[in-house]
C-alpha cells in the first residue's frame, strides 16, 4: 500500500455526524452520491437477489475526513471498513494514527455498528529488519499477540487486519508463529483475524529462466487455514509480468497499468490453490499513476512520478483538453508533453522492451518529456469485481475509501 501521509487534524465528530444524518435520510450530495433511501433501496435489492459478495474498504488516516465521509454516504454498500489506523515497530509498540484511542470515533463507529458494518482496523508495518526484529525475538512476538487482541477487546473491534510488507524469506516461520499465536488469542474472543497478503504469479510469469526454489515470507496454506479474512493486494502491477508486458507492451502501446484484469485473474487462480476462495478478498485499486516515458534501445523506461485517483486524472486530462481513452489493461489513460523533467529514485523506475510507442516517435524540437498516466473507474473496478464472483471469492475490498472513487460504482456493486 502506497501511504501518502498529510497528518492534517481531521474533524472526525463532523464525520460522525455525517453518518448519523445519511442514516436518517436528511443528507445526501447532489450529482455525486445516492441519497439514504437509494442506498437502503440497493441494499435490500442486493439481499433479496441473494448476493454473498461481501464489500469492504480501507479507510485511510492520511485522508481520514473525506474517506469517512465517503464511507458514511454509502454504508449501505459495505459490509465491512478497516480504518487504516494503527502501526506496529520492532518493539511492539503500536501508534494509533487515527487517534481512536481518544474517543474521537466513537460516535461514528457506533453509527457503522448500527448499519451492521464490521469495524476491522488495520495494524501495519513496512520495514524488512524491523519485521524480522518483531517477529523472530519470542518475547516482543508474543507481547505483540497480546497487546493486539487486548486492542480488539478494549475497542469492541469486529478483528483485526494484519498488514506486513517487505518481509524477508527468513521472517516466514516467526510471521506464521505470530499468524498463529494471534488467531489463538482473538478467535476465543469471538474476533476476526484478517491477513493482508502481498498477491503471487506463477514463477514463469516472472522470471524467464525461473528459480528452482523460492521460498516466500507469507506461508499461504497456512494463512488459509489460521486467519478468517485473506486480502488480497491485486495491485501495483506495474511492470512485474514479463508475459503480460510482452504480448501488450512490447508493440509500441504503452503498458503499466495498476492492475489489469488478465494478471488479477492469475493472481486469484494462484491463491485459490492455497486459500479457500470463500475466505479471498480481492483488493481493488482506486487510484493508479502518472510515469515519465522515455525509449532508446528498444526499451521504454517509466519513472513513477506520482498517485493518480479518479477525479485527479479526470481533472488533469480536462484541464489539458485531452479525452482519456480506454486502454488494453482496462484503465483509462492518456499522454502528454510538458517540457519538466522529474529524477525519481530507482525504486520507482522499470523498463520493458518495446519497439517505439508513437506518442513518442516524431519530431520533437523542444526536446519535451513524456508524461504517461493510467488510472481506474467504475468500469474497469467494475471487471475485478466480476472476477471475484467468478471464482467464488468471499468479496472484494477497495483500497481506500477516500472520497476520490468514481461515484459510478455504487450503482454497479452487486
Amino acid at each position: 500500500m502506497n501511504i501518502q501521509r498529510s497528518f492534517l487534524v481531521p474533524r472526525f465528530v463532523s464525520a460522525a455526524v455525517i453518518a448519523i444524518a445519511v442514516f436518517a435520510g436528511i443528507w445526501g450530495v447532489a450529482g455525486r452520491t445516492p441519497s439514504a433511501a437509494a442506498a437502503t433501496t440497493t441494499a435490500t435489492a442486493r439481499a433479496a437477489s441473494g448476493a454473498k459478495l461481501q464489500v469492504g474498504a480501507w479507510l485511510p488516516y492520511w485522508q481520514s475526513q473525506a474517506g469517512g465521509e465517503d464511507v458514511a454516504l454509502h454504508l449501505a454498500s459495505f459490509n465491512e471498513i478497516s480504518p487504516f489506523s494503527y502501526e506496529i515497530d520492532s518493539k511492539g509498540l503500536i501508534r494509533d494514527d487515527l487517534l481512536i484511542g481518544n474517543g474521537s470515533w466513537d460516535l461514528y463507529f457506533s453509527a457503522l455498528r448500527d448499519m451492521h458494518v464490521k469495524i476491522i482496523p488495520t495494524i501495519a508495518y513496512f520495514n524488512t529488519s524491523g519485521l524480522y526484529s518483531l517477529l523472530s525475538n519470542a518475547k516482543i512476538r508474543q507481547n505483540a499477540e497480546y497487546t493486539i487482541a487486548q486492542l480488539a477487546k478494549g475497542e469492541n473491534f469486529d478483528g483485526i487486519d494484519i498488514d506486513f510488507e517487505g518481509m524477508s524469506p527468513a521472517t516466514r516461520p516467526y510471521y506464521s508463529l505470530f499468524i498463529q499465536g494471534l488467531a489463538m488469542r482473538l478467535h476465543p474472543q469471538g474476533k476476526t483475524l484478517t491477513c493482508t497478503v502481498v498477491p503471487r504469479t506463477p514463477l514463469s510469469s516472472l522470471y524467464k529462466n525461473p528459480p528452482a526454489n523460492v521460498v516466500y515470507a507469507e506461508n499461504y496454506p497456512l494463512l488459509g487455514r489460521y486467519c478468517d479474512e485473506v486480502r488480497l493486494m491485486a495491485y501495483d502491477q506495474e511492470g512485474v509480468d514479463i508475459k503480460l508486458d510482452a504480448s501488450k507492451g512490447s508493440n509500441g502501446t504503452l503498458y503499466a497499468p495498476v492492475a489489469d484484469p488478465d494478471w488479477v485473474k492469475k493472481l486469484i487462480q494462484y491463491a485459490v490453490q492455497y486459500i479457500n476462495p470463500r475466505k479471498i478478498m480481492l483488493g481493488i485499486p482506486t487510484y493508479g499513476y502518472e510515469y515519465e516515458v522515455s525509449w532508446a534501445n528498444g526499451l521504454v523506461t517509466y519513472q513513477r512520478v506520482r498517485a493518480f485517483d479518479f477525479f485527479g486524472g479526470m481533472d488533469r486530462a480536462t484541464s489539458m483538453g485531452i479525452q482519456p481513452v480506454r486502454n488494453n489493461a482496462g484503465e483509462l489513460s492518456f499522454t502528454y508533453q510538458s517540457s519538466t523533467y522529474i529524477q525519481e529514485p530507482p525504486i520507482l523506475t522499470f523498463t520493458e522492451s518495446s519497439t517505439e510507442p508513437s506518442v513518442l516517435s516524431g519530431p520533437n524540437p523542444n526536446h519535451m518529456t513524456t508524461f504517461f498516466v493510467s488510472f481506474p473507474d467504475a468500469t474497469s473496478e467494475m471487471q475485478k469485481v466480476k472476477l471475484a464472483e467468478q471464482y467464488g471469492l468471499r468479496g472484494i475490498m477497495f483500497f481506500k475509501a477516500d472520497g476520490q472513487m468514481d461515484p459510478a460504482i455504487w450503482n454497479q456493486l452487486p
